[in-house]
């Protein structure tokens, strides 16, 4: 018999009932410049009702933007509340190898209509394929991703309510 105790027997519960979700680039801005909701954020993150993660696709534009604080704040805040994880598919060109799964037809016709055809689409697909694959949610302010992602089954929430949709998991 398993005894627990105290704080370890209070983050196994929160870590079974915690939600997942994964970073569209987008998402991290409103959690760099909105007052107060990274502190919300990480709040839920580290009481263990929320798993935030990111891919490579969001380093990767962070990584690109020009303006070196801007991009520093973005990637410190992203790397801070999210752990890294390989994106759900594989495309050349896109993905990196060492950061992606490669899979069989049913990954890739996921991918497919999730990106509908469109090559500009393919990182958000990528990031939607991950959230199918961690079991989580997509995060964006991306009207179009969160439409194709809801039309595919998958649950979308925008930045400004992840404490609110991660404490409802929580009780």
């Amino acid at each position: 018999m398993v005894r627990l105790v105290g704080l370890a027997c209070h983050h196994l519960v929160m870590a079974s009932i915690a939600r997942t979700a994964v970073l569209d680039c987008n998402a991290v801005d409103p959690l760099a410049d909105e007052p107060g909701l990274y502190g919300r954020v990480r709040e839920v993150v580290e009481a263990g009702w929320l798993r935030l993660l990111w891919t490579h696709v969001a380093v990767d534009e962070l990584a690109a933007i020009d303006d070196g604080e801007r991009r520093a704040t973005l990637l410190t805040v992203a790397a801070s509340l999210a752990h890294l994880v390989p994106t759900g598919s594989a495309v050349i060109g896109f993905s990196r190898l060492d950061f992606c799964r490669i899979g069989g037809d049913d990954d890739a016709d996921g991918l497919e209509a999730l990106r509908q055809g469109r090559l500009k689409d393919t990182r958000d697909a990528l990031v939607s394929t991950t959230a199918r694959f961690e079991g989580g949610a997509v995060v964006t302010r991306d009207k179009g991703m969160a439409k194709k992602a809801r039309a595919q089954g998958l649950e979308v929430v925008r930045p400004e309510a992840l404490p609110e949709w991660a404490r409802q998991a929580g009780g």
